[in-house]
C-alpha cells in the first residue's frame, strides 16, 4: 500500500526555509558583506580627509570642487620633496630646517618625537614590532602579549644588570594606546606567530586565534565548515 503522505523533502520545499535557516543564512551573508563595507567606509574616510589637505585650498581657488585632485597633488609634493632631499642642495635645506625647528621650545620637543617616530615606522632600518612575545604582566603568573621594539638597549642592561628587551603591551579592543616596559630576556617567552596576528588576537580580545597559516581575508573554508557543522546539528534535531 503506497504512503500518500508528502514526503519531509516536499514538505521542506513547500513550506520554505524555517526561521533558524533564515536568521543562519542572515549571520552568513553578514559576516561576508561586513568586512567589504567595513573596508569602504575606511578607504573613503581616508581619501576624503587626504584629499582635503590640499583640496579645501583648491575648492577656494578654483571656485568649484575637483575631487581627488588634492589627494594627487599631494601625492605629488610628497614625490618632489623626497627627489629634492637627495639632490646636494636638498639635503642642506633639510639640515637647517631640522635644526632651526629643534630651537623653538616647544616646537622642537614636538617636531623631534614625531620625527623619530616617524623614521622608526616609515624608514629603511627596521619595523617598529621586532616579534612577539609573551611576558609576566601585571603579575607573576598571568601573561600578557607583548611587541618588542628594542633589542639589548645598554642602558637598560646596564642598570638591570642583565639583558633585557623593551616592549609594547597594547589594550583590548584599542591596541594604539597600551604601556611600555623593560623586561629582562629571561622573563619573556617567545611566541611563534606574527606581529599582524598577535595583534589580531589583542584587537578580537582572543577571540580570533593567532595562527602562522591562517589565510588571508576571509577564512571561507571555516565560515562554510560552520555552516555545515550547524546544518546537521540541526537536521539531527529534527
Amino acid at each position: 500500500m503506497n504512503d500518500s503522505r508528502p514526503s519531509r523533502m516536499t514538505l521542506e520545499y513547500v513550506k520554505g526555509p524555517g526561521p533558524r535557516r533564515l536568521r543562519r543564512y542572515f549571520l552568513v551573508g553578514l559576516v561576508v558583506i561586513a568586512p567589504v563595507g567595513v573596508t569602504i567606509w575606511i578607504l573613503r574616510w581616508l581619501f576624503l580627509r587626504l584629499d582635503a589637505i590640499l583640496g579645501v585650498p583648491l575648492r577656494e581657488a578654483l571656485g568649484f570642487p575637483v575631487p581627488g585632485l588634492g589627494i594627487v597633488l599631494l601625492a605629488l609634493s610628497v614625490l618632489l620633496v623626497g627627489w629634492l632631499v637627495h639632490l646636494a642642495a636638498g639635503r642642506q635645506l633639510l639640515r637647517w630646517w631640522n635644526s632651526a625647528l629643534l630651537r623653538f621650545p616647544l616646537v622642537g620637543r614636538i617636531y623631534s618625537a614625531v620625527s623619530q617616530i616617524v623614521q622608526t615606522v616609515l624608514g629603511n632600518r627596521r619595523t617598529l614590532f621586532i616579534r612577539t612575545v609573551l611576558i609576566p604582566y601585571p603579575t607573576e603568573g598571568l601573561w600578557a602579549v607583548a611587541f618588542v621594539t628594542r633589542e639589548d638597549p645598554p642602558e637598560m642592561a646596564q642598570v638591570l644588570g642583565e639583558p633585557c628587551v623593551n616592549v609594547f603591551v597594547p589594550t583590548t579592543p584599542n591596541p594604539t594606546s597600551g604601556f611600555m616596559l623593560v623586561v629582562p630576556k629571561s622573563k619573556t617567552r617567545e611566541v611563534d606567530t606574527t606581529v599582524e596576528e598577535a595583534m589580531k588576537l589583542v584587537i578580537s580580545a582572543g577571540a580570533v586565534q593567532a595562527r602562522l597559516s591562517r589565510p588571508a581575508g576571509l577564512d571561507v573554508e571555516s565560515l562554510l565548515m560552520d555552516t555545515r557543522e550547524w546544518r546537521r546539528k540541526h537536521q539531527d534535531h529534527d
